[in-house]
């Protein structure tokens, strides 16, 4: 039902200056959309409705009708749809890109800083941050980057300033018209001059590049509304965001301590602020069709505030919301847009505030605290920043060249640290350990003879790319110092007491591996297996065999999230389709070898299903696979729009009645009963046409995991990672049940900073012995893995990467073995050089930059392991592909669920030629944003798809990177690359 707009005149704008907060906090709470007739427009205040807005341009125009901007500065990109907004975008991007920023600017910002904080330094205490360093140092920024050799910084701050208050001017003030109409004129008297300078003196500018686009000659009227466009946001955004964020710290001296202890977590102080108070805090669109709108009509024509103050500080996304919080969990806010009107500036904004400014500022400024007897003063609503930060401080040091500059030293002693288990939660938090403390004494306990656990034994066989995460862990135990001790249940051999009086710290990591139980009648007939031990026995875990397990004909696997895929792919898998594998062939057959029908089924509609839409599509891709979907109407999603729903669809169109495995896929269903005498005959499930009864022989319960008898803590009790200083939960016993691999590797990272603030605070005393201390039974230490690893991989049948051995006793002779000879460890980086040396070809597909910036940091990381080229995806003709090289494909995904715009020519070219690409191998890194839902990362699949369809193997993992997230693009490609190379590298050693 909807309903119209509730007015809302008991807003004013002076109000919404002074303190626009309670008035968003009341508007959320009654439904986030309201009629406010002191502003003349609808104002958009909850999360959702601005997000919904920001990713449909046909129905929330940004080409308003009597804007104030366009009035202001001229119809400049920001107030334009696509396709006439993308030219103009495109034009903008190759000074901004963020190689650009890193290669160029951002010695012009380090140089730029040091001389206004000089200057700021040189007028003592009592100076202002804002206006006597911060306004300064990002106008002549700006006026750098722009091109503007003819006008001062100053000149540069009026220009903004008035253009900014003429763009806000909702009061329709006529002295700010006035002021803005001076500016207008100034700014483009500047430019005519600049152009035609530039013209003969070209440099790296944006005025320079301007005239030099390839293909397209930029009108000089969007020229000059584009350049106040960028006047406008690229001085006022920077400078709020570092005024804003300085003052944060200074009224929390406790997180300002944590920054100055861990520089790493600048960037965080950055996107907190701008998420805490959003530079820009309001900005217009235009209803293009009558809609509703957050359940509230909307007619056509209707002028929106979109609230991104507000927005900001929604409590349905973010708990306490109002709170400035370095350390709350990562969710992607909207400071700098989203979809196709994303800031063109937030490379460089970074790059001023979290990589130089801040720094810089708090590093020069000893003891730097508010003014005693001048407070600050913040204001604004359209655009809000602070008004006054005068401060004083006890002594000031000289600058630094960048290049000098020292790692700050936290002062405390380098820990001994035990970590329970080794599976991805406990080798990241080491890796994570060791980067913090790199004198650390870290010892990794697991209770099986071997490293890796979720790994080796969870992650699916034929997945192979997943599983060479654990080519990143070797590294570790061969080359970082931590040391590895198999077979050493904690609980059992050892006390938790023992271990904690031994250890400075105690990292509690060892997962969780019981499967959760159905709670319905027939839970416990025979014939119910849970998917995490039908997964270990296919995978050789040694506490798992097959001896009473038969799935016979027809399988029903109950849930629908990836571990279910897993599940249903090796049931539907032949022997052939195994290759590459370290399955068990012996217990494949017997598991999987009668099955003919395999029905999934979950409680969701596919629009919010949980698994995975690359390996629904992997699933629909499998030879000798038929695939029927049951009930769910799809017509009213749009291709493209939803990735699940696309996927599904794909599943319908690879129906084959004559398919030796069927498989069908069931929506919305909730289970009710599994029925059957001695042992499963059927399942019965309810939704909402009903009741449906499904026979089977068995079933397969893929619907989580649960705490063994033997888990030491309650599995999510600790969401922060702390029990205690020098306690601590990390994985599966932090979160409960639920995340990936590359969510533990962002675990990790907390917790290191846990551990590091209990030390600096006096809360760990450090001091303790270490495994000296500790009486422990025999144990595999790193080489008997080795050991292991070799007589595993030497046993290898064809066309398998691994025989596993499968009992204790194997594995401990193995391990014990002096005749089987230890490999020579990988030296600094697996296939540098020698063995497993590839020739690479980096194809990057980019929107906004960030793909192609990956590209060049993995090209200079891979630059000793073989020749390595780095290519733009939409340069490439298919011909060009080389069987003999790898290619490593970085691309991003742009707006809701599309490709890079110049990459959309490639795809269309590879699905229509089908050129034959048999013996092309390549591996995916999908650059997205987990706030698209429904979209995340959807660029990339549509290259491998097109690939794929075209004959090429995707190799390795199919690596993600979510740009909401704490971790670094680069950094999270780096490891993915690494792991591709080692699989290729091991795959080429097993050939041999």
């Amino acid at each position: 039902m909807s309903r119209p707009a509730p007015i809302a005149d008991w807003v004013t704008i002076p109000d919404l200056y002074r303190d626009p907060f309670p008035i968003y906090d009341r508007l959320r709470a009654e439904g986030g959309v309201h009629w406010v007739p002191n502003v003349g427009r609808y104002l958009i205040t909850s999360y959702d409705a601005v997000h919904t807005t920001e990713f449909d341009q046909e129905t929330f125009s940004a080409n308003e009708e009597g804007s104030l901007q366009i009035r202001a500065m001229g119809h400049s990109m920001l107030r334009r749809d696509d396709p006439e907004h993308y030219p103009e975008r495109k034009a903008w991007q190759p000074v901004l890109r963020p190689g650009v920023v890193k290669r160029t600017w951002t010695s012009v910002f380090e140089r730029n800083a040091d001389r206004y904080l000089d200057e700021m330094i040189a007028k003592g205490p009592g100076a202002d941050i804002v206006w006597d360093f911060a306004a300064p140092y990002s106008a002549e920024n700006l006026r750098e980057i722009l091109g503007f050799h003819n006008v001062h910084q100053e000149d540069l701050q009026r220009w903004s300033q008035t253009l900014i208050d003429a763009t806000g001017n909702y009061a329709d003030d006529p002295e700010v018209w006035a002021k803005g109409k001076r500016s207008f004129d100034e700014v483009d008297a500047a430019l005519d001059e600049m152009l035609a300078w530039h013209a003969k003196n070209p440099d790296h500018s944006l005025i320079s590049t301007l005239l030099r686009i390839p293909d397209y000659e930029m009108p000089i009227e969007k020229i000059r509304a584009n350049v106040k466009m960028t006047i406008g946001g690229g001085l006022n955004e920077p400078r709020d965001a570092l005024g804003v964020a300085a003052w944060a710290l200074l009224e929390h001296p406790d997180q300002r301590r944590a920054v100055e202890a861990d520089p790493s977590l600048w960037p965080a102080v950055f996107d907190e602020a701008i998420r805490w108070i959003a530079p820009i805090g309001l900005y217009s669109r235009q209803v293009t069709t009558d809609t509703v709108l957050a359940g509230v009509q909307l007619p056509a024509g209707a002028k929106l505030g979109i609230c991104v103050l507000s927005a900001n500080r929604d409590e349905n996304v973010w708990a306490d919301a109002a709170r400035f919080d370095i350390r709350r969990e990562v969710k992607p806010h909207l400071a700098f847009s989203k979809g196709v009107h994303v800031c063109l500036g937030a490379w460089v904004a970074k790059a001023e505030v979290a990589t130089v400014g801040l720094p810089r500022l708090f590093e020069r400024l000893r003891g730097v605290d508010p003014h005693p007897e001048r407070p600050a003063v913040i204001g604004g609503w359209v655009f809000r920043g602070m008004l006054e930060l005068p401060v004083t401080w006890d002594a000031a040091a000289a600058a630094t060249p960048a290049t000098e500059m020292r790692p700050t030293d936290p002062g405390v002693a380098a820990p001994r640290v035990a970590i329970v288990g080794s599976g991805p939660a406990g080798c990241f938090t080491a890796q994570a350990v060791r980067r913090s403390f790199p004198a650390a004494e870290i010892d990794v306990f697991e209770r099986l003879p071997v490293p890796y656990g979720l790994v080796r034994y969870g992650v699916a066989a034929d997945h192979q790319g997943t599983k060479s995460v654990a080519r990143q862990f070797d590294r570790l135990f061969t080359e970082e110092g931590v040391r590895f001790h198999g077979g050493v249940t904690i609980g059992q051999e050892v006390s938790l007491d023992a271990m904690r009086s031994a250890f400075d710290a105690v990292v509690l990591a060892s997962g969780l591996s019981a499967d959760a139980r159905l709670n319905m009648p027939g839970a416990d007939l025979p014939g119910v297996v849970g998917a995490g031990t039908l997964t270990r026995v296919l995978n050789g875990h040694p506490d798992h065999s097959d001896d009473d397990i038969a799935l016979g004909r027809r399988v029903v696997v109950i849930g629908h999230g990836n571990v279910a895929l897993d599940v249903v792919r090796l049931l539907s898998r032949t022997s052939a389709d195994l290759d590459g594998s370290d399955v068990d062939d012996a217990v494949h057959a017997r598991l999987a070898g009668a099955v003919r029908v395999v029905h999934v089924v979950g409680r969701s509609a596919p629009q919010v299903a949980k698994f995975d839409p690359v390996m629904v599509r992997e699933l629909a891709s499998i030879a000798g696979v038929g695939h029927t979907v049951h009930q769910p109407d799809l017509l009213g999603v749009a291709d493209g729009k939803d990735a699940r729903v696309d996927a599904v669809r794909a599943l319908a169109a690879a129906s084959d009645d004559r398919a030796r495995v069927q498989v069908h896929w069931w929506f919305g269903l909730a289970p009710q009963e599994i029925q059957g005498a001695a042992s499963v005959q059927s399942v019965v499930f309810r939704g909402d046409g009903g009741e449906v009864r499904l026979e089977a022989d068995a079933v397969v319960t893929a619907v989580g995991f649960a705490a063994g008898p033997a888990t030491l803590v309650e599995p999510g009790a600790h969401p922060d990672g702390r029990i205690d200083p020098g306690l601590y939960v990390a994985g599966w016993l932090r979160r409960g049940p639920r995340g990936t691999i590359p969510d533990q590797r962002s675990d990790s990272r907390a917790l290191a900073r846990a551990l590091a603030d209990d030390l600096a605070s006096g809360a760990l005393a450090g001091g303790s012995r270490g495994i000296d201390a500790l009486e422990l039974p025999a144990r595999v230490d790193f080489d008997g893995w080795r050991r292991i690893d070799v007589r595993e991989t030497l046993s290898a049948a064809p066309g398998r990467v691994r025989a596993k051995l499968r009992t204790r006793e194997e594995l401990l002779a193995a391990a014990t073995d002096p005749s089987i000879p230890l490999p020579v460890a990988e030296v600094s980086r697996p296939g540098a050089g020698g063995a497993g040396a590839e020739h690479v070809t980096i194809l990057f597909g980019t929107e906004s930059g960030n793909a192609e910036l990956v590209a060049e940091d993995l090209a200079r990381h891979l630059g000793d392991r073989g020749e390595t080229r780095v290519v733009d995806l939409g340069d490439l003709d298919p011909a060009d592909l080389d069987p003999r090289r790898v290619h490593l494909i970085v691309c991003s995904t742009y707006g809701d669920g599309e490709l890079p715009t110049n990459v959309r020519g490639l795809r269309e070219r590879l699905l229509a030629e089908r050129p034959a690409l048999d013996g092309i191998r390549y591996a995916v890194f999908g650059l997205g944003d987990r706030s698209y839902t429904k979209t995340y990362s959807r660029g990339s699949e549509m290259i491998d798809e097109a690939l794929a369809a075209c004959g090429a193997s995707r190799v390795g993992e199919y690596g993600r990177h979510d740009a909401g997230g704490p971790l670094d693009a680069a950094e999270v490609a780096r490891e993915w690359a690494d792991g591709v190379l080692a699989e290729l590298s091991a795959r080429e050693l097993a050939t041999r």
